[in-house]
């Protein structure tokens, strides 16, 4: 079976009969599956702790008007952060303004609300957000929908933008635990005084400011998943406390005196990846192993350019939906030359700033604004050479340089992007990519 039917197979097991909208209807809490109406009779809503919002949140960490979620004319809903203590994230990023599409995570304070359809696509959102034909990301894909439901610690490693947090939630989703609590959280986000609290809880009195009794992430994410992102973060004198909840599963909150039993499935990820799995590395070498049980490597962009046409055009059409945006020749040339250092993230914020500021021909300088004022972008190795090629072929152009960089021999490079190897080394020597042997005089 190639791995291309596998990824079909797959997809259709996760998502069965399930009729898909792109109209946001309500927000469900993970934690208690509560759901909050966003019905047509109404054209801006609340979020926050105090009583008067039309979403009420008894959280501690949720300011008393959080956020505010308004309709635009089109239909479409934006979230907008109200200056909160602590910030709304949509997808896992921070955000001003952004907005909601069915099933969109908006983290507030530590609860999350999932945005849901006239019916949920409960299976479908993570994996169809995964996109690409690149043969090591689809084996990455492949491994992560093999290994859901062995219930065991999945650790994923890559790049910062890679999609790290994107693979969890397919994880979570096609494991036995879907029906559970899906519970992101960001190691480097919290204080370094709170994370003892906010990961096991902590009793009441326990410090200054612990008015209440409250139960941390781990209990939360019961029967579920805890997404333990930038794990590289957490500080060396907590870890010993993460690995002894691994390997006993419980938890004792802070100030309190009796284990807690806990049933939490845990995915964490990293991009610390210098020395990962030695003493060298920030992440304590016991944790380490007690947590790769199974290790899942996204590649970066670079090195999967043959993705990039799919993915601009997925994005280009999921932001400008219903609207005629053509990408030229010359932005193909721009997008395809690009290191892309901040990956799949950084691609979709310049989709979505292409979309934002051009107009139905989207030119390169929309896509980098520096090019509006003269200024240079950093470029791939010989992205001059493309100049001459159409989009496509420069961008796989670029994959097959990239991976004759990283795998050192045609045999391999071939391997890895799934060509014979007779077409990778033909087209390698008409794109000027192998070196030229001089004949003997």
């Amino acid at each position: 079976m190639t791995i291309r039917t596998e990824w079909e197979i797959s997809t259709k097991m996760l998502a069965p009969d399930i009729r898909r909208t792109s109209e946001v209807m309500a927000l469900r809490a993970s934690s208690d599956g509560t759901v909050y109406s966003l019905g047509a009779t109404k054209d801006r809503w609340m979020i926050g702790s105090a009583a008067h919002c039309d979403v009420v949140l008894a959280d501690p960490y949720v300011s008393s008007q959080h956020c505010v979620i308004e309709r635009r004319d089109n239909g479409t809903l934006v979230v907008r952060d109200r200056r909160s203590r602590n910030g709304t994230q949509v997808d896992g990023n921070y955000v001003e303004a952004a907005e909601l599409r069915v099933g969109s995570y908006v983290t507030i304070g530590r609860s999350v609300l999932v945005a849901m359809g006239t019916e949920a696509p409960e299976h479908t959102r993570a994996i169809e957000m995964l996109r690409g034909h690149d043969p090591a990301f689809r084996a990455t894909i492949e491994q992560a929908l093999r290994a859901a439901n062995a219930d065991c610690p999945i650790l994923i490693v890559g790049e910062t933008g890679t999609g790290k947090d994107v693979l969890a939630r397919v994880i979570h989703e096609a494991s036995r635990r879907a029906r559970g609590p899906f519970v992101p959280v960001n190691c480097g986000a919290i204080p370094r005084e709170l994370i003892g609290s906010e990961l096991f809880g902590h009793e009441r009195g326990a410090f200054t400011g612990a008015h209440n009794e409250r139960e941390g992430y781990f209990v939360e994410a019961s029967t579920g998943t805890l997404f333990l992102d930038e794990l590289g973060e957490l500080p060396i004198e907590m870890q010993p406390s993460l690995l002894r909840a691994l390997e006993q599963r419980t938890v004792r909150r802070v100030g309190g005196t009796h284990e807690r039993a806990i049933d939490t499935r845990i995915i964490a990820a990293t991009n610390r990846l210098d020395g990962l799995g030695t003493d060298s590395s920030r992440l304590r070498l016991d944790l380490y192993h007690r947590i790769a049980t199974v290790v899942l490597k996204l590649p970066p962009l670079r090195e999967r350019m043959g993705d990039l046409v799919e993915l601009a055009e997925y994005m280009l059409a999921e932001l400008a939906p219903g609207q005629t945006k053509v990408i030229t020749d010359d932005a193909w040339r721009a997008l395809a030359s690009y290191a892309w250092p901040g990956n799949v993230r950084e691609l979709r914020h310049a989709v979505s700033r292409a979309v934002a500021l051009g107009g139905n021909m989207l030119g390169a300088e929309d896509f980098f604004p520096d090019l509006r004022f003269g200024r240079a972008i950093p470029m791939a190795l010989n992205s001059l050479a493309d100049d001459m090629l159409p989009p496509y072929q420069a961008m796989m152009r670029g994959a097959m340089e990239q991976a004759l960089i990283t795998h050192g021999s045609i045999r391999a490079a071939a391997t890895h992007m799934g060509m014979a190897k007779s077409t990778f080394a033909d087209k390698a020597k008409a794109w000027g990519l192998l070196p030229r042997v001089r004949r003997p005089r």
